[in-house]
């Protein structure tokens, strides 16, 4: 049974330093458009809106509920602090319960947000895809390596012109989600974001 950690590994360490030599490919967007001119540099769309991290943060384990966790799948799962390369996050374990699947957050450092990252995107990724906004805030499918069909996604979410979220989810075959990691991830993504935007006010 594979059991992964969130951007652990050459995926984070890719996704800070925008570094990459796979000469991966760029999806087809979506529906959502990207803004011109009004970004914070390398094509970034500039964030009207920008949500207060702080709190979150430093009790990124608080960012989703125990309603939430138990809408999403995972009733009796509780998040596990998980600090990688990619930034201090958590992770909800439940791979090894009937749900199969462990989504994670991670809180990208001071200096890598979507500004940083969408320049390289063409080099440093095998599949990337503009998503649909996720309550104002943009989004964009970020694989170094494309794990769709084996349960696995991740997200990338801009809450400020310099500060991003990446979001993760793993699963394993027989796990209600696995079909579709990407819708599983906007989910899991949706419901942190709304307690985030809470905790903020």
């Amino acid at each position: 049974m594979r059991i992964r950690t969130i951007a652990a590994g050459a995926a984070a360490l890719a996704l800070l330093t925008g570094c990459g030599d796979s000469g991966g490919t760029t999806g087809t967007p979506t529906t959502a458009t990207q803004p011109s001119g009004t970004g914070n540099g390398g094509g970034a769309p500039k964030i009207e809106n920008p949500l207060d991290v702080k709190a979150a943060e430093s009790a990124a384990c608080g960012t989703l509920t125990p309603a939430q966790v138990q809408a999403f799948g995972l009733p009796g799962v509780t998040g596990r602090v998980n600090n990688t390369a990619a930034g201090g996050g958590c992770v909800w374990v439940g791979v090894n319960t009937p749900a199969k699947m462990s989504p994670g957050l991670a809180f990208l450092p001071d200096g890598t947000n979507l500004s940083t990252i969408l320049p390289n995107k063409d080099t440093t990724y095998e599949a990337f895809e503009q998503l649909p906004a996720i309550q104002g805030y943009p989004a964009y499918m970020a694989l170094v390596a494309d794990l769709r069909k084996s349960g696995d996604c991740s997200v990338l979410v801009g809450v400020s012109d310099v500060k991003a979220i990446l979001f993760s989810f793993q699963s394993e075959e027989g796990s209600p989600k696995f079909a579709d990691p990407c819708a599983a991830v906007t989910e899991f993504a949706d419901l942190a974001i709304t307690t985030i935007k809470a905790g903020a006010k």
